[in-house]
């Protein structure tokens, strides 16, 4: 009985070495930029001034501003208010986000009260047919105002939730109504602005298959758009058969819990790119500031804001999606994009609780490095080195309960390491983990080329201390460990000390101990270095007024 007691228990553990050496294999994925599909317009946010207090001008800049830290929204909905007297309360938020970049739609919840069946602004009702044309002036009487405003629209939408009939703002529709409305009043709009149609809670097609299968209603309808309330993004053949783009127009994953709560965040990245593979053209968050949003109520980005940051601020209008492997793991969910100069984006969600490693493949492209940014739960978009790409072919890994996007660098005919140029760079792409580092103009991050630098011929590495950042009072530096040799380098550990009262207060990528002196030895995704690879790991700190230290680096691989 002993006997089989321990051969339970040795087979126990071997089959669970088995399993864990099977997540640890690298899934292939392919990568081809040469198949296209749809065009991303953009990501975005309500605006709720009206109903809740007007976004700042800094909650702004932190929503539509594409910097470091900021999330790189593209897309401001706003609320069309039945009276003409409140519409100056939308100018000034759209006139600013529209000088970020941005572009406005705007969304009726109902028309004035005497245009309806029910007399009333609230409860459903329906418009009357007879008020088709007064109500077609209200909408265009919005897009003037906003355009004579300085805040020109790029949308307007026909009605919010048709579905929906709440004691708030609302008016019901059908689809042979919106049908109605588009041949009579239509071709008012076609010269002036895109016309939205649809927005019903769950998405559902029956307000909108009529429009597109009308001969005369389809011409009058740029957008589909829809909600989704009760629904999971789903591809909508019919539209794009009919050469109109769809919006995801309104949403949130959850109004219970506050958006920093992780890893329930994550579900934003989910639903993001399942709208992203649905061929949405776009996709807009309900309000951007709340405690469930993208910015808190005290106006800073949350884990919610800085996944949509790893889409909005890599992914930009204009953007065409690609093929690539979907789902190379079944807790691993993958999309990429391509940009102007052929610049390659790919966007990986990993729900699961083990670190995920992808065999990439490119096909009909040229890349020569991927740079990468992961939000965890201790990183904010945070940068986490360049791998080169070989021969159209890389490794990359992307750590439990996180999301990564991965931008490419150059060419695949480059010649420099991965680690070439990243000085130079610092202050556009660093992105800190509970960052404190100061916003404002006086005291914003300046890149800095200071470094320095160890080899140990033996080990054929070599390793670098670089600044990225410096505002005065604290910094940000990264170490960098290139394999010069041509074997793997495994398990390293380097270590470093300050001779002045600079000290660190936060890292990422590497587990670091000590207190001055410092130490720090690779996580289970980093810890081996291939042979002509860098690994990169980065951190930030205090300092007193004046140029930041540069210690020597010293360890295993770099005494």
């Amino acid at each position: 009985m002993n006997k089989k007691i321990v051969y339970r228990t040795l087979l126990l553990s071997i089959v669970g070495a088995c399993l864990s050496c099977v997540q640890a294999l690298a899934q292939s994925v392919t990568l081809n930029p040469a198949v296209e599909y749809q065009t991303i317009r953009g990501f975005g946010g309500m605006n709720g001034v009206g109903w809740i207090g007007d976004l700042t001008p800094a909650q702004i800049d932190a929503a539509y501003g594409s910097e470091p830290g900021q999330i790189g929204l593209s897309i401001m909905r706003m609320r069309i208010d039945p009276n003409s007297a409140n519409w100056r309360l939308q100018v000034p938020a759209a006139v600013r986000a529209k000088q970020k970049g941005a572009i406005l739609l705007a969304t009726p919840w109902s028309p004035p009260a005497h245009m309806k069946t029910n007399n009333s602004l609230i409860n459903g009702g329906k418009l009357k047919p007879e008020y088709y044309g007064d109500y077609a002036t209200h909408l265009l009487s919005f897009v003037d105002f906003m355009s004579r405003n300085g805040a020109s629209l790029y949308s307007v939408s026909v009605q919010n939730e048709p579905d929906w009939h709440p004691d708030y703002e609302s008016c019901d529709w059908s689809g042979d109504d919106f049908v109605n409305f588009l041949n009579s009043q239509g071709s008012r709009f076609d010269s002036s602005i895109n016309v939205a149609v649809g927005e019903a809670v769950g998405f559902a097609k029956r307000f909108t298959d009529p429009v597109l299968n009308s001969p005369t209603a389809v011409q009058h309808a740029d957008i589909i758009a829809g909600h989704l309330y009760g629904a999971v993004p789903q591809d909508y053949p019919l539209a794009r058969s009919k050469g109109k783009e769809v919006w995801m127009t309104e949403h949130y994953t959850d109004s219970k819990s506050d958006a920093n709560v992780w890893p329930l965040a994550l579900d934003v990245g989910t639903e993001l790119h399942r709208s992203m593979v649905a061929n949405f053209n776009a996709y807009i968050w309900w309000y951007v500031r709340r405690f469930y949003g993208f910015l808190a109520e005290d106006g800073t980005v949350t884990k919610r804001g800085y996944i949509m940051s790893q889409y909005a601020r890599f992914v930009r209008p204009g953007f065409k999606r690609i093929a690539v492997t979907e789902k190379p793991y079944s807790d691993v969910l993958v999309s990429a994009y391509k940009g102007p100069n052929n610049k390659i984006v790919m966007v990986v969600v990993n729900n699961g609780t083990v670190s995920r490693s992808l065999n990439v493949n490119l096909q009909n492209g040229s890349v020569g490095n991927f740079i990468k940014y992961s939000t965890s739960s201790t990183l904010n978009v945070g940068y986490g080195g360049t791998t080169r790409v070989n021969n159209g072919a890389v490794t990359l890994y992307v750590e439990p309960q996180s999301i990564a996007t991965f931008e490419s660098e150059g060419s695949g005919a480059t010649t420099s390491s991965s680690s070439s140029s990243r000085s130079s760079v610092a202050s556009s792409s660093v992105a800190i983990s509970s960052s404190s580092i100061p916003r404002s103009s006086s005291s914003s991050p300046v890149a800095t080329s200071s470094s320095s630098s160890s080899a140990n011929s033996a080990a054929n590495a070599s390793c670098s201390y670089v600044v990225t950042s410096d505002w005065g009072s604290g910094y940000t530096a990264a170490i960098r460990i290139r394999n010069n040799g041509t074997n793997a380098i495994n398990n390293w550990s380097v270590n470093w000390s300050y001779a002045d009262s600079t000290r660190i207060t936060n890292s990422w990528n590497a587990t670091l101990t000590g207190s001055n002196p410092y130490a720090a030895t690779g996580l289970s995704w980093n810890s081996s270095i291939p042979p002509g690879q860098t690994v990169e790991f980065g951190f930030q700190g205090t300092k007193n007024n004046g140029n930041p230290s540069i210690p020597t680096v010293s360890g295993s691989v770099c005494k």
